[in-house]
């Protein structure tokens, strides 16, 4: 297709949504003048010119290089950490990544640099929420007087209600903030738009003005959304790929009514949104099993481009080399679900992001400054002394959650029954147990 007939098109879709021709380019790629560089005659890249004609609802087939196909994956043999609550629930009370993973990501407040009229976070997996409301008692901390605009990705229903318990809180300590909550994916959420137009079409937007002073009276108004959210908070299983996916999008949109007013430019708005975070949390963002090509393509460059100037995403997931794959393997020789380290990964997002990754830096770091450890939070005299099998079995719980490894392994080795023997054995060794995840930080240059 040349320019020239792409441009027709773009046209005359401007004309008929009556959208300008610069809000077209933000939406399709986050890049207001991509337009006007058609004009000028510059080439796109393939994958562009796919997003574009995907948003203009042209599905004539494109000649491209061939490249790794989507993960496909058998909807029933899925690891979804919203599919095995009971294993989630478990882990998260027993170990203490998530105040980890807090403590680590706050490091990064020092380093950015907000502008007005907010700061802005994203938490691309938001889960229940902990990381993110430890992570902003942390910003209030930092910057006490200054307005938050908070945003979160999580298609789960059940982690949705969690994280919006602990919201009521965080207004009233904070209240001028702006609270988004959306079921996207990676490289429509942070801009609250989705790629089909089809999508766009049937897209929910939902705003909640809390009215009050307590969060008791907060809370009140938040429960009552819970009808809406059962109604349209919905997933599915893609049939192509075997993914969970929304079947609406949706914004929720939380702030304090008594704030609007100072909120007001901040408050998103279909045809509206900007990206533009100023930290981007992207925390076990991706299963330990999926490829690099997924983990780079769909998964942290779209991250990467919503990064503003100084904007820094933090990205962290499993490592292994802990007592917790001792026990995997155990079970299991030779099993090693994190064969993806933090240096591959930055590679293949760089390659990925090619011209549009040229003023960001990919910090892999030091071991000894990416690597934290995270325990399993038992009572000394329950490692020390004779093993209960209730500490063995949040043990076992804990390393095969974080291993990720599917149910219909675990039933065939949990009815022999030596899966506990061999969590003895690891727990008698090394007195406890403990997990190890690694970190890096994509930062974009200061103007």
């Amino acid at each position: 297709m040349t320019n020239d007939a792409l441009l027709a098109q773009i046209s005359a879709y401007c004309r008929e949504a009556g959208m300008a021709e610069s809000t077209f380019g933000r939406r399709v790629v986050n890049d207001g003048k991509l337009v006007s560089r058609l004009r000028e005659g510059k080439h796109i890249r393939v994958d562009t010119l796919e997003r574009i004609r995907a948003f203009l609802g042209d599905t004539t087939p494109v000649v491209r290089l061939p490249e790794a196909p989507i993960e496909r994956r058998d909807p029933g043999g899925n690891f979804r950490f919203f599919e095995n609550r009971q294993k989630y629930l478990l882990f998260v009370h027993t170990c203490s990544e998530k105040r980890v993973i807090s403590e680590r990501v706050a490091l990064e407040l020092s380093a950015i640099h907000p502008r007005p009229p907010a700061l802005r976070v994203f938490d691309a997996g938001v889960g229940d929420g902990t990381v993110m409301a430890r992570v902003m008692r942390a910003m209030h901390s930092r910057f006490p007087h200054m307005p938050f605009y908070v945003a979160g990705k999580e298609i789960s229903l059940e982690d949705v209600r969690l994280t919006l318990d602990k919201v009521p809180d965080r207004l009233f300590e904070h209240p001028a903030t702006v609270f988004v909550l959306t079921n996207m994916n990676y490289a429509e959420a942070p801009w609250l738009a989705p790629k089909s137009p089809q999508a766009a079409a049937a897209m929910i937007w939902k705003e909640v003005a809390l009215t009050g002073d307590s969060s008791g009276a907060f809370e009140a108004q938040i429960a009552d959304l819970n009808g809406f959210l059962e109604e349209n908070w919905r997933a599915s299983v893609s049939p192509r790929s075997g993914m969970p996916v929304y079947e609406r999008p949706i914004a929720l949109v939380i702030y304090r009514d008594d704030h609007r007013f100072l909120l007001d430019s901040m408050i998103p708005r279909a045809g509206r949104v900007e990206a533009n975070f100023d930290l981007v949390i992207a925390s076990q963002p991706y299963r330990a099993k999926s490829s690099l090509n997924f983990r780079a393509k769909r998964i942290i460059a779209p991250l990467a481009r919503s990064l503003r100037a100084g904007g820094r995403l933090i990205g962290i997931h499993s490592y292994g080399h802990d007592p917790g794959m001792e026990i995997v393997q155990a079970v299991w020789p030779g099993e090693n679900p994190f064969s993806v380290s933090r240096h591959e990964l930055l590679r293949a997002v760089k390659y990925e992001l090619g011209s549009a990754g040229r003023d960001l830096n990919f910090n892999a770091y030091a071991d000894n400054r990416s690597i934290f450890r995270y325990d399993m939070e038992a009572l000394p005299n329950e490692v020390t002394g004779p093993i209960g099998s209730s500490t063995a079995f949040a043990a076992w719980n804990a390393a095969v959650y974080v291993a990720q490894v599917e149910d219909d392994r675990l039933t065939e080795v949990t009815q022999s029954g030596r899966y506990l023997e061999a969590t003895r054995d690891v727990l008698r060794k090394h007195n406890g147990l403990w997990f190890y995840d690694e970190s890096y930080v994509i930062s974009r240059r200061r103007d």
